[in-house]
């Protein structure tokens, strides 16, 4: 599910031109690190919410806190929205992050609805040109294994989700086309994509565990 990607921040200049290429390779190597110990805590996490006896409402609860804190949701948002963000108007630029974030919660709670008794298994983090790119393998009683590659960037020091690539799909790069199709049909107007956001979240208001 990406925009503003930070990269790792430029050591001073001060330091010595040795003890930059000394230490870069220590840092990138840090990061990687961070990123996947990152998405094996949100993966043990969000396999205890699904296996648990909870209400729907309490996980979903859990799983908007676990994406808030993992997720640079407002960057996929931006990034989803494309070269939209700067048609749209301040106000519709706020209304479509707010819309943007409830949808990702109630998206996540939805299709992770069918995984009971699932486990998580995290491969070998890699440096990629879209970021740190940190495989796993969800296991689902009686379904086959299903690899899914979480994309990771670096933000003020913190290791955040910024696209899921799912069978060689990424996530984000497909939502921004369906957006981009919608907001298209529309002649270039960005409410109509809004408002037909608005309905889906409604829907699933209406019905959270569909």
């Amino acid at each position: 599910m990406p925009t503003r990607r930070s990269l790792i921040s430029a050591i001073a200049a001060a330091v010595p031109l040795a003890a930059v290429v000394a230490l870069a390779p220590a840092a990138r190597a840090d990061d990687i690190s961070a990123a996947r110990a990152m998405i094996q805590s949100t993966g043990n996490t969000m396999v205890s919410i699904i296996n648990s006896s909870a209400s729907p409402a309490q996980k979903q609860a859990a799983f908007q806190q676990l994406v808030l804190a993992n997720v640079d949701v407002d960057g996929v948002a931006r990034f989803v929205l494309g070269r939209f963000w700067r048609v749209a108007t301040p106000q519709q630029q706020q209304e479509y992050l707010q819309t943007f974030r409830q949808l990702l919660v109630y998206a996540v709670t939805g299709q992770t609805s069918g995984f009971q008794g699932a486990s998580f298994a995290v491969g070998d983090a890699t440096q990629q040109p879209v970021g740190i790119v940190v495989p796993t393998t969800v296991n689902v009683p009686g379904k086959p294994p299903a690899t899914v590659q979480w994309v990771v960037a670096m933000m003020d020091g913190q290791p955040k989700i910024i696209d899921i690539i799912a069978e060689g799909t990424s996530l984000r790069l497909t939502e921004r086309n369906d957006y981009a199709g919608v907001i298209s049909q529309h002649g270039g107007d960005v409410q109509p994509l809004i408002d037909a956001m608005r309905n889906q979240l409604a829907r699933f208001q209406a019905n959270p565990t569909g």
